[in-house]
């Protein structure tokens, strides 16, 4: 059975690859997406051979038989699909921060996510561990570490951008 290709249009936002139907005078349905593909524990390849000059795929560790096949107007913009669709996973960001904390740990001495005054002086795990589920650990968190509170939410908006 020969794969059917129908023209999309993508927004890459996060983690979350929407895409959005195109009309038959071309114009992009932007009002709602037709679907959105959950960027983790993926692939990308090229896939030049048998999908066109310009093809790559998306391909998940759990289902690697289903591949999402994409192609690109030009060699210049598969390359940027790819480099981003590369760095939108969480698991991504994950590795770059262990790599950055494990760097700065043996320039300085000192694990940087547990300096003070950035955090207080808390230790981390210290914050969580009497609480037994995730509701408790936030009241637990936010009462006994309120002047924290806001340094966490904005390093975590800063994130978000």
């Amino acid at each position: 059975m020969l794969p059917v290709f129908k023209e999309k249009w993508f927004k890459l936002r996060y983690n979350l690859l929407f895409y959005f139907n195109i009309n038959d005078l071309g114009h992009i349905d932007r009002r709602q997406p037709a679907g959105v593909i959950v960027l983790e524990n993926y692939n990308i390849n090229i896939d030049n051979s048998s999908e066109g000059a310009f093809a790559f795929s998306i391909s998940f560790r759990d289902e690697p038989e289903k591949r999402h096949i994409l192609s690109g107007r030009s060699e210049s913009q598969v390359e940027q699909w790819i480099n981003a669709l590369k760095q939108a996973s969480y698991e991504y960001w994950r590795s770059r921060l262990i790599m950055l904390q494990e760097r700065l740990c043996k320039k300085t001495g000192k694990d940087p996510l547990l300096m003070y005054p950035r955090n207080q002086g808390v230790v981390r795990d210290e914050a969580w561990e009497p609480a037994t589920s995730f509701r408790s650990h936030v009241r637990s968190f936010t009462t006994s570490v309120a002047p924290t509170l806001n340094t966490i939410t904005r390093e975590v908006n800063l994130i978000d951008l």
